[in-house]
């Protein structure tokens, strides 16, 4: 049996890929949790930030001393630094055997990883037979298509039914007779059309192409099946959906999603505010025991002048009111939002209307970074005079103040009853779930709540957590 070690960097895009892989692998190998005990280890890279580019390098160095000591170890690169940087990888690391950007066709992949693990099933073997005459060379597969079709001749790669694969994740949990939280990230779409002058995601995964509906419902069915509590639908702009055989829309999708029979939250992610309509709200509250009361909805920053600069085709304005949508149709949701700090050009002033709107909206979470440069954007060659201190010194003000607010927005909690999904013990010996609104929660309970649906009463608050108390009625 080989076994499988995933390294996954970034955004829910390429957990849903890695998930997808894994369940399809599961079944060809044993998934391990340390890279130490691999025999094929594939890591899927980020290229949203410099620093994430900096841990696949860093990472991938470290694996060079771990092919040393074993030699038949298989090496791969996925995700969106592969994209553009298949040559760099290459060169850079000899122990590197594959590298498969988020532009080409996944399927492909899986193809190509199935009879890679059967061909390292038998090669393991004679190395352990005879590890000090190991006759296997090392071997580069650059060129994954062209072995994929050389090998099946032209098939088509969609031959594995996302109904049958959760079927089996069934049948394995019940063999085993654990309890446990299942949850999946679904894509239904990927690539972007937006073209932020900030962000590489447009050329690392290409143009938007959406997925099938039915074969988008027939994966959820599956999951659905076997045993998941909680779908996320993933793409780089999910509400700018539309389903390639009938045109319809992301708001048709949820539709069908929320007749799907069985007791399963549904989130998405992530929206953009431009493709963001009223109706979308509606379907959520028409549908409340299915759509998770949680909105992510990026606002990038408070300044109508840095928003046309990171070409983010809208405004604070019609921002605020998708807010005031949200507020009206859906008054118990959370909201989410990603700031970008220190974008070229960004004065004192502009830095002062985002606080501004963080004092209004008065979101329940927010991720700020400081902006990062990315060769291939439009960003890249604006000019920059504001000094890393000064963005730094921003970016800490802005996330002390969040902070605040977030402790603010979770005390209102307290003396309420929440429904909870709960998801596993902490070391503490707590269990621990969240809610609708996605805000974590804390409180003691058996091992067989774990991958279920609790009601809790809040007592406790602060900025990250609730404390809640289990009360008699579960749902």
């Amino acid at each position: 049996m080989v076994n499988i070690f995933f390294k996954t960097y970034g955004c829910q895009a390429n957990v849903a890929d890695s998930t997808f892989l894994i369940s399809y692998l599961s079944n060809r190998g044993r998934v391990v949790s340390c890279e130490n005990e691999a025999d094929f280890i594939i890591i899927n890279s980020c290229a949203i930030r410099e620093k994430a580019e900096q841990k696949l390098f860093s990472y991938l160095g470290k694996l060079a001393l771990l092919k040393e000591d074993k030699p038949y170890l298989r090496v791969g690169v996925i995700g969106c630094v592969a994209s553009y940087r298949k040559r760099d990888i290459f060169e850079k690391f000899d122990h590197v055997n594959f590298v498969f950007g988020a532009k080409e066709d996944i399927n492909v992949l899986r193809s190509y990883l199935a009879n890679a693990l059967e061909e390292l099933e038998t090669i393991k073997k004679i190395y352990y037979n005879d590890p000090i005459n190991f006759p296997i060379k090392f071997r580069r597969d650059r060129d994954i298509e062209k072995i994929v079709v050389e090998r099946c001749g032209g098939c088509d790669f969609e031959c594995h039914s996302f109904l049958q694969l959760g079927q089996k994740k069934l049948n394995k949990l019940e063999e085993t007779g654990r309890k446990k939280l299942k949850r999946a990230f679904v894509n239904i779409m990927t690539g972007c059309n937006n073209y932020c002058s900030y962000c590489i995601v447009p050329f690392t995964r290409g143009r938007e192409v959406s997925y099938k509906m039915k074969q988008i419902l027939e994966h959820v069915k599956g999951e659905v099946k076997g045993g998941v509590k909680e779908i996320t639908l993933v793409g780089q702009n999910v509400n700018s959906y539309s389903d390639p055989d009938s045109g319809a829309k992301f708001i048709a999708l949820l539709r069908e999603v929320a007749k799907i029979e069985g007791n399963f939250w549904v989130r998405y992610i992530s929206s953009h505010p431009k493709d963001m309509t009223k109706n979308l709200f509606e379907v959520m509250a028409e549908n409340k025991d299915r759509f998770c009361r949680h909105l992510h909805l990026p606002l990038q920053s408070g300044s109508d002048k840095i928003l046309k600069a990171m070409n983010r085709v809208y405004s604070v304005e019609h921002y605020l009111k998708i807010v005031d949508w949200i507020r009206e149709v859906l008054p118990d949701a959370t909201i989410t939002s990603d700031i970008i700090v220190g974008f070229p050009g960004e004065t004192e002033e502009d830095y002062q209307m985002t606080r501004k709107i963080i004092e209004k909206v008065r979101f329940d979470l927010i991720y700020s970074f400081v902006y990062s440069k990315r060769k291939y954007t439009t960003a890249f060659n604006y000019p920059d005079d504001c000094k890393q201190e000064e963005k730094l010194s921003r970016l800490y003000a802005l996330q002390e103040r969040a902070k605040e607010i977030s402790a603010e927005n979770n005390s209102k909690h307290i003396g309420s009853v929440q429904r909870v999904l709960v998801e596993d013990r902490l070391k503490n010996g707590r269990l621990w779930g969240r809610t609708s609104g996605n805000v974590l929660v804390h409180f003691d309970g058996r091992d067989e709540k774990t991958g279920t649906f609790v009601d809790l009463k809040i007592g406790k608050a602060d900025r990250v957590k609730l404390e809640g108390v289990l009360v008699e009625k579960e749902i």
